[in-house]
């Protein structure tokens, strides 16, 4: 994912979205954002050391760092998240039952749980913990077929060469971390499927506890099937055709997770985000100064 730094733009929408605080407990806010920032930096920055001295995996995977939003005052967090921004992932897992989206910080995100999101915090990492947890549950392999009426001719073919990649990229390890690569792919519009053919795949394979939307220039959605480690994935371009739908083999899709590369980024986009408010707060843009202070 290529780097996109604040404009002054991206900055005064930022701002117009913030919600409208009295100047003092804006300030706090401000200051609060930018201290939450700098730990971000240092727990990203010292995490990257360790991956590069061999102290960690170097896939990124060891971390995990998280903020409970009861860590923070009540009053900063709308703030906060304005400032931070949103991505284009959102994951939603059990139906609803925990969501985890990105933030504008790649490898942030913020993790909701519990009735109506009651439980929040944020979560440093390629992809959030739980996502995984959840992933790695289901089926081990692909069940029979289901409803194998006179029509179905292509499902049992493909129903077979599904479990066949599964048990390769079982045998070589690959379901142990989060690929980066392009992953084993069934296109179905590619395939000679009759309806019946549909029908009995679908209802093979089921639908999993986790779903994945991502915007961008389409509509992105992935849905963990019944079956550990097996997606179907859909594209629908943004004038509602679809541009792919197909089953894929994978513990998470590739283009979901942060990529370790991605680290850089975020400590830039760090560093972009605490210039723009530090800079706010100096020109008297944000609260107001603290008694007998000028500047932060």
């Amino acid at each position: 994912m290529a780097l996109q730094t604040y404009s002054a733009l991206d900055a005064a929408k930022r701002w117009l979205n913030a919600p409208q605080l009295d100047p003092e407990t804006e300030r706090d806010a401000a200051l609060t954002t930018i201290a939450f920032l700098e730990d971000v930096k240092a727990r990203l920055s010292q995490h990257m050391k360790r991956m590069e001295t061999g102290l960690a995996d170097p896939s990124g995977m060891d971390l995990h760092e998280v903020w409970d939003f009861s860590s923070f005052n009540p009053k900063h967090i709308d703030f906060l998240l304005a400032t931070l921004g949103e991505g284009e992932v959102r994951i939603t897992l059990f139906g609803g039952e925990a969501k985890a989206g990105d933030m504008g910080i790649p490898g942030l995100w913020r993790v909701q749980t519990g009735a109506d999101g009651a439980m929040n915090s944020f979560v440093l990492g390629r992809l959030p913990r739980a996502v995984l947890v959840v992933g790695d549950r289901g089926l081990d392999r692909v069940p029979e077929l289901v409803n194998p009426s006179a029509d179905v001719f292509a499902a049992p073919a493909i129903l077979n060469e599904l479990q066949h990649e599964l048990e390769l990229e079982a045998a070589q390890g690959r379901f142990k971390g989060l690929i980066d690569t392009p992953a084993f792919m069934v296109e179905l519009q590619r395939q000679p499927l009759s309806p019946g053919d549909m029908t009995a795949l679908l209802s093979t394979l089921g639908t999993g506890d986790v779903e994945v939307e991502l915007q961008g220039f389409g509509h992105s959605r992935f849905t963990r099937t019944r079956v550990k480690n097996l997606w179907r994935s859909r594209i629908i371009n943004n004038g509602g055709k679809t541009l792919l739908d197909a089953f894929i083999v994978a513990r998470v899709p590739p283009e979901v997770p942060v990529s370790p590369e991605e680290f850089k980024d975020a400590l830039t986009k760090c560093d972009d985000l605490i210039e723009w408010v530090r800079g706010d707060l100096e020109r008297g843009a944000l609260g107001a100064p603290a008694a007998g202070v000028k500047h932060v």
